[in-house]
């Protein structure tokens, strides 16, 4: 829990923090399909190899967001601890299947098992995952603060609203997903070709007179923390960029 140990330029660290492995992983894999670039289907290989070692040893067998270069949880940003997180690791157990998907070896699944039974054992009473878990000890960990002040706390009541502390689980998802891998199905799981049709129509439906899709603030929590009022009318870029990956799949031939 020592904040003296932060290193302050940590992002030339290790980091899975905000589902990164995830993402390079795609983008490596599409970027090998489409230019048929050698290096990069290497590369996704290299991301596969590098969470067979990131995984951390038992008890808990999941993932950190952040390691230092002997692969030890290290703190981030203030408010981002060395810490088993429930996110990151149901990022990285998925990101291991998206690459044995590709690659057809099976090593990429053998941590997943293991995860994934920790996981579920750390489920919260409401079924969600902590973003944080106490290294050994495995209680949820959370952090407040006092001004900017941050501070470590098992009290998960009155934290700040600027992070997402818990995390919906996907293990259900997850473990199905293995399961389909286990058995050799390498295919990626995809909507019914019916189910993308509505969900394009419901798109092409929801644009306004001036063809823009409006959200609308209902005081859920918004990256970046905009200032908006219940009610209040918005532009959002991840339902644009959500609804432009949905129509580009319908298109694709």
């Amino acid at each position: 829990w020592r904040t003296e140990g932060r290193i302050k330029e940590y992002w030339t660290m290790y980091t899975l923090n905000d589902g990164l492995a995830g993402t390079v992983a795609t983008t490596l894999i599409d970027a090998a399909k489409i230019y048929r670039d050698k290096p990069c289907a290497d590369a996704a290989k290299r991301l596969g190899d590098f969470l067979i070692l990131a995984q951390l040893p038992e008890p808990q067998p999941a993932w950190a967001q952040q390691y230092n270069y002997a692969m030890q949880p290290i703190w981030a940003r203030r408010f981002e601890p060395p810490a088993v997180t429930g996110g990151e690791s149901q990022d990285a157990i998925e990101t291991l299947m998206t690459i044995y998907r590709v690659t057809g070896d099976e090593k990429y699944l053998q941590p997943i098992p293991a995860a994934l039974a920790y996981l579920r054992k750390s489920l919260l009473d409401d079924g969600r995952l902590a973003r944080y878990y106490e290294l050994q000890t495995n209680k949820p960990l959370y952090m407040n603060r006092n001004g900017r002040d941050y501070y470590l706390t098992h009290d998960d009541r009155n934290l700040p609203d600027h992070y997402g502390w818990k995390i919906v689980s996907r293990l259900d998802e997850l473990a199905a997903a293995y399961e389909r891998c286990r058995a050799g199905d390498r295919t990626t799981p995809e909507l019914s070709q019916s189910a993308l049709e509505q969900q394009v129509r419901t798109i092409i439906a929801n644009l306004d007179d001036q063809d823009r899709w409006m959200s609308v603030y209902d005081g859920e929590r918004l990256i970046g923390q905009p200032k908006f009022a219940v009610g209040d009318r918005y532009l959002s870029s991840q339902l644009f960029s959500d609804n432009l990956e949905t129509l580009s799949r319908f298109l694709k031939p």
